[in-house]
């Protein structure tokens, strides 16, 4: 004969195995939501005005998730802008053939990507060229057109 208390036990044990295996689904969901709308190019860029410049660098971050790069731009008036691009993660950009060595303060190089959103002097780079003529892929963004520029 089974014990009506004993029975209600194992119930609930399944029932909440359930609501824990639910929960934990959900967290899942809510935690890899914002890391995936972080990555999207079209939150913050804008593939319809693409931009090109040729700058000095003043500072290079290879970080996670984005790397960046800063470079002084100087304007068709005279006047310097210090810009910056965003680029791929730094796995993305060695696998490329980028190295941090390579864009190091004072290198002069040119830029080709998309303007920001916000119009200020921010962007996301495609590529880069370097001194030496060599062009390298740096936006790694899924949504991301593929060029822009030379």
């Amino acid at each position: 004969m089974s014990h009506p208390q004993r029975k209600g036990s194992i119930m609930s044990s399944k029932h909440g195995f359930w609501i824990a295996g639910g929960a934990l689904a959900l967290l899942a969901a809510t935690v890899s939501a914002p890391s995936i709308a972080h990555h999207a190019f079209a939150a913050e860029f804008d593939s319809a005005k693409p931009v090109e410049v040729d700058g000095t660098i003043t500072k290079a971050r290879f970080v996670n998730p984005h790397s960046w790069i800063y470079l002084d731009v100087k304007g068709k008036d005279g006047k310097v802008t210090n810009w910056g691009f965003e680029f791929g993660t730094p796995s993305s950009l060695r696998a490329k053939g980028l190295d941090k060595t390579e864009v190091a303060f004072g290198t002069k190089i040119h830029v080709s990507g998309f303007r920001a959103k916000n119009g200020g002097p921010f962007g996301y780079a495609t590529t880069i060229v370097l001194p030496d003529g060599h062009k390298v892929q740096t936006g790694s963004a899924p949504d991301a057109p593929k060029t822009a520029g030379r």
